[in-house]
C-alpha cells in the first residue's frame, strides 16, 4: 500500500495569491482507481497549492476536443504519469508484450497540450510518462522495457509500495533548470518507478540528469521552460527537500512568467449598462 505522507509546504515562500499561476495538470479518470495513479495526483495537486499555484485538471482518458482551450486558461502545465505511451508513435512494435496501458487518446491529448504550451512560451514540467512522452514529442525514441532491452545494476522499478522512498541517485547537470530550482546540482536521491526509459534524446531536448548506470534521468529544452523527470517528486516532496524545491522552484518561474489574464468578455446586459 502506498503511505500518504504529510504535507509541510514545499520549497521557498510561495508567490501572493495576486500572483498565483495556474496550472494545468493532465491525468486519466480511467487511472484514478489504481491506488498509486490515485495518491498521485492528490498529492501533486496538494503540492501545488501548498507551492502557491492554482491546479486545473484536465482528463485525457477521453476525448477533449477542447484541450488547446483548457490549456490556453492557464500559465504552465505539468504532465503527470500512467501507462505506457503508444508504441507507434516512436515507431517501436505495437504488439510488445512487455508494453501496457497504452491509451492513444491520451497520448494525442498530452501531446496536443504540451504543443499548446510550447506555442505559448507556457512552462512545462513533465513527469514519468509525460517525460517519456514529452521526449516522443521531440522526436526521440523510448527503450520499450528496461530489464530486456537494456539490463544493467541499477534498478529503476521498486513497486508502488515503496514509491514514497527514494531508491536511487541521479546526478544533476549544473547549468540545468533543475539545479536552478533546487539550488543544488550533482548527485541526489529520488524514488524510481518506471520499466522503460530514453533510448534517443529528441531534437531541441538535452539531458540534464543520469542515473548511475548512465540512463537519461531529466532532460530541458534548449531553448524555453521546458522540463521532463523521470522520477516522481509528487510523492516524495512532503518529506524531501530537493523534491520539494523542485516543485516550488517550478512554481515560482511559473508566477515570474505568468501571463497578464484577458479581460472578461462583457455580456449584452453588462455592455448596456
Amino acid at each position: 500500500m502506498v503511505e500518504k505522507p504529510t504535507s509541510p509546504s514545499p520549497g521557498s515562500s510561495p508567490p501572493d495569491k495576486d500572483h498565483a499561476p495556474i496550472v494545468a495538470m493532465t491525468y486519466s479518470s480511467i487511472e484514478l482507481d489504481e491506488l498509486e495513479a490515485g495518491v498521485e495526483w492528490q498529492l501533486m495537486f496538494r503540492a501545488v497549492v501548498a507551492a502557491g499555484g492554482v491546479p486545473l485538471a484536465i482528463d485525457c482518458a477521453t476525448a477533449q476536443p477542447r484541450i488547446r482551450e483548457l490549456v490556453q486558461l492557464a500559465d504552465a502545465l505539468i504532465v503527470l504519469g500512467g501507462g505506457d505511451v503508444d508504441p507507434e508513435l516512436y515507431d517501436a512494435e505495437k504488439h510488445d508484450p512487455a508494453i501496457s496501458g497504452v491509451n492513444p487518446v491520451r497520448d494525442r491529448n498530452e501531446m496536443s497540450a504540451i504543443a499548446t504550451a510550447r506555442e505559448n512560451g507556457q512552462p512545462i514540467l513533465a513527469i514519468c510518462r509525460g517525460f517519456q512522452l514529452l521526449n516522443v514529442v521531440y522526436g526521440g525514441g523510448l527503450i520499450a522495457d528496461l530489464v530486456r532491452d537494456r539490463p544493467g545494476d541499477v534498478e529503476h522499478r521498486f513497486g508502488a509500495p515503496k514509491i514514497t522512498r527514494n531508491q536511487h541517485t541521479v546526478t544533476v547537470e549544473s547549468d540545468s533548470k533543475l539545479a536552478q530550482w533546487m539550488s543544488t546540482s550533482g548527485p541526489i536521491d529520488v524514488n524510481s518507478e518506471h520499466h522503460q526509459g530514453i533510448l534517443t534524446v529528441g531534437a531541441g531536448l538535452r539531458a540534464t540528469a543520469h542515473a548511475p548506470d548512465g540512463l537519461v534521468e531529466a532532460v530541458e529544452d534548449t531553448g524555453g521552460h521546458v522540463v521532463g523527470i523521470q522520477w516522481h517528486p509528487e510523492f516524495t516532496w512532503p518529506s524531501d527537500g530537493n523534491a520539494a524545491a523542485l516543485l516550488s522552484g517550478f512554481i515560482q518561474e511559473c508566477a515570474g512568467l505568468r501571463r497578464p489574464a484577458p479581460a472578461p468578455a462583457l455580456s449584452p446586459l453588462t455592455a448596456a449598462i
